[in-house]
């Protein structure tokens, strides 16, 4: 089982950011900070775990397109709208792969086809709105945030805020890749595979699923490496372009981090 993973009945990669380490001998604390994928599809008995685990705060990073597209009520705290993709993009997208013409190029380059490398500096007030809703989370309840798939924007969120955190670029690219056990697996890649392809006269092979599925380590290589082409550093996208204090910071860290067990 992938470490933090929580099994509901449909949402997936739901996943617990606590135990991962940061530099100063303490990790995340347990039962803080949730990922995961989209929650539109959420059974009675989804909600009623996401309750018992004190989630009062979701954050849902789709696109309004994707929000509207598949909406879903939050009864259990409150729930915040900060969208990281185009609603045009997104409904493009969307149609051409529902339609068979997305081609197997672009689902490979998935994040220059979504654009999810540029969304911390196009969407800086999406982001801006996660850190707030962290710092304004009452102390004991948890934070969830998510996507469609709870992969990419998803990803990008948890490394910027394990980054914020303190962890180390090794820590985060692990819970980054963890989501290929959850979501890319061989076994589920089939599975995938024969759903999707039913009735389709060109087929999407197994490669392009996983892109679409899956996450690749150089992804995040990449996405950290123009942050700091971009703003000079990581630290300086969070200080500069998000207007994170160092009292932030320490508010953050001294809110969700604990003692390392021993």
């Amino acid at each position: 089982m992938v470490p933090g993973e929580v099994l509901l009945e449909k949402v997936q990669n739901l996943r617990d950011l606590g135990g991962i380490p940061v530099g100063d001998g303490r990790r995340v604390a347990p039962g803080r900070i949730y990922r995961s994928a989209s929650l539109h599809e959420a059974t009675d008995a989804d909600r009623r775990a996401l309750e018992a685990l004190r989630i009062r705060t979701v954050i849902d990073l789709r696109s309004a397109w994707e929000q509207g597209h598949q909406g879903y009520a939050w009864p259990c705290g409150r729930k915040v709208a900060a969208p990281m993709a185009a609603d045009e993009s997104v409904a493009a997208i969307y149609r051409s792969f529902m339609e068979g013409t997305l081609s197997e190029a672009a689902m490979a380059d998935w994040w220059d086809t979504v654009g999810v490398f540029d969304a911390p500096a196009e969407y800086r007030e999406s982001v801006q709105a996660v850190f707030r809703a962290l710092l304004e989370a009452a102390p004991g309840e948890a934070v969830l945030f998510h996507c469609a798939g709870g992969k990419d924007r998803t990803g990008v969120v948890a490394a910027l805020i394990l980054h914020a955190l303190g962890a180390s670029r090794e820590a985060i690219r692990a819970d980054f890749m963890a989501t290929n056990d959850s979501l890319a697996t061989p076994e589920r890649l089939e599975e995938l595979a024969a759903r999707i392809n039913r009735g389709r006269e060109t087929k999407i092979s197994q490669q392009a699923l996983f892109a679409i599925s899956g996450v690749k380590a150089e992804w995040l290589d990449v996405l950290f490496a123009r942050l700091e082409a971009d703003f000079g550093s990581v630290e300086a996208y969070l200080s500069d372009a998000l207007g994170l204090t160092p009292a932030d910071l320490a508010a953050l860290r001294e809110r969700y981090l604990e003692p390392a067990a021993g």
